[in-house]
């Protein structure tokens, strides 16, 4: 039997050829949804609703969905908040984080209210309160270019805002995504809709990765070879949201089949190429 590995949801990304994944970029997962690491110096998480949060009068809501960043907005303190994730980004020509900024409330209008953006610990984006006449009126989006990080590699991107002084400053953030090559999906949103299961990448050579959308409690996965020989079975334990790989290494080189099914009702067979 193959031995599947867990794969921390907070390091996944989806590669797909050029196309790569930030995981849960809208934050509809919500406060703790598990895919970003959440910080925040005053207030609960930087992740807000108008439910949790309020909307600062009006203006301090999402862009799309439900679920958005809120940096600032510490009343009578400084403030410091942050949102991140690693995130292996293909190899590509050309490279971007995308997202989408709003600032309803610049406060005192100073160069240390901002909003950084950083990549494995160096700042490669930054926003200031002196930017917000571009900010101000609805949420843009905002580009920062990362060809180098193309690479392959694992990379760990930070959202982090900044409050100076004691006057409120308010900067949104909502819609991350990661574009290589011209191309980028958003296969993993915590929205509701039917169960999903995406199998990738296929065809496949040192591994295969399943990632399970929408679907609670235990699944099993059977891969079968053209004879229906079980080559591997496991289960996997409380599959919402999350995502599992298994290495090919005893696999040879062929046509498989990949079943998964819950309470012996199937919900996904999907052929599987391996080549090596």
């Amino acid at each position: 039997m193959k031995k599947i590995y867990t794969l921390s949801l907070a390091l996944l990304s989806f590669t797909f050829g050029a196309v790569a994944q930030i995981a849960d970029g809208s934050f509809e997962g919500g406060v703790g949804g598990g895919a970003w690491t959440e910080a925040s110096t005053n207030l609960e998480k930087p992740i807000c609703d108008a439910g949790g949060c309020g909307t600062c009068g009006g203006p301090c809501v999402s862009n799309t969905g439900t679920f958005y960043c809120w940096f600032g907005g510490a009343g009578g303190a400084t403030e410091t908040a942050s949102v991140e994730q690693a995130v292996v980004v293909p190899t590509g020509a050309t490279a971007a984080l995308e997202m989408y900024v709003k600032m309803p409330n610049p406060g005192p209008g100073i160069a240390a209210d901002k909003l950084e953006v950083k990549a494995d610990g160096t700042v490669i984006g930054t926003i200031t309160a002196l930017d917000s006449a571009v900010y101000k009126a609805a949420y843009v989006l905002y580009t920062i270019p990362i060809n180098s990080l193309a690479n392959g590699a694992s990379h760990t991107f930070r959202i982090e805002g900044f409050q100076s002084t004691t006057s409120v400053f308010n900067i949104l953030v909502d819609d991350v995504k990661l574009k290589v090559n011209g191309g980028y999906v958003n296969l993993f949103e915590f929205e509701t809709g039917e169960n999903e299961i995406i199998i990738f990448p296929n065809p496949a050579n040192e591994v295969v990765n399943l990632q399970f959308r929408n679907i609670e409690g235990d699944v099993n996965v059977v891969i079968t070879d053209i004879t229906g020989k079980v080559v591997s079975q496991e289960t996997v334990y409380a599959a919402y949201a999350k995502a599992y790989t298994f290495g090919t290494e005893s696999l040879e080189s062929g046509n498989y089949v990949v079943t998964v099914s819950q309470d012996g009702n199937v919900l996904r067979t999907e052929k599987l190429v391996i080549t090596k």
